[in-house]
């Protein structure tokens, strides 16, 4: 099993029973163990680059969850930010805080599996969302010249609009694409 699936294998069963910092101080355990001095020779031996491997993630995982608790911009404001940024995308999940979260590609595929037990939507519907996000996003950003200035507008605003997964509170119901019009403003 390559070293990637066996971390991804390893999370996902250590984080249903503890915290982010908890697994970030049991990894780092792990590994000052594997190196002490009075740990037998004969001993077997210590998997640490799946345990590097694990705490990077984690410490990405928990860098990110930080990054979005500090995050006080109006759910207006991340609608109209996310119109125009490649890098991530909006979720609006009513079991997390703040419900709507701008997080990266990466860690959406992460948090909403399309695979497994535990999927409530298909690579397609993934690959889906993402076509959507994108196709407004170039929308949007045709609205801009090289420069960084607005192209035949008259107006201090110019139309886009945001894309956002929705996750339905009930359990088992599918992930779905809501778009929001907003008005990004022209910088003068």
């Amino acid at each position: 099993m390559p070293l990637e699936e066996l971390t991804e294998t390893t999370f996902t069963l250590v984080a249903e029973h503890m915290s982010l910092t908890q697994i970030i101080e049991a990894a780092e355990g792990l590994i000052e163990l594997a190196f002490h001095p009075t740990r037998p020779k004969q001993a077997p031996p210590m998997p640490i680059d799946e345990l590097q491997a694990l705490l990077e993630k984690v410490i990405d995982l928990r860098d990110w969850q930080e990054l979005e608790e500090e995050d006080d911009r109006s759910d207006i404001q991340k609608l109209i930010d996310n119109a125009t940024d490649a890098d991530a995308v909006l979720v609006r999940d009513p079991s997390g805080t703040p419900e709507l979260q701008e997080i990266g590609i990466l860690e959406l595929l992460q948090r909403y599996p399309c695979r497994g037990s535990d999927a409530r939507w298909s690579a397609d519907d993934a690959i889906a969302f993402l076509e959507t996000k994108t196709h407004w996003l170039d929308a949007a950003l045709e609205s801009w010249d090289a420069d960084g200035e607005a192209i035949g507008s008259d107006s201090d605003l110019i139309e886009a609009k945001a894309v956002v997964l929705v996750v339905p509170g009930q359990p088992g119901q599918a992930l779905r694409t809501e778009l929001h019009d907003v008005l990004i403003p022209v910088d003068s």
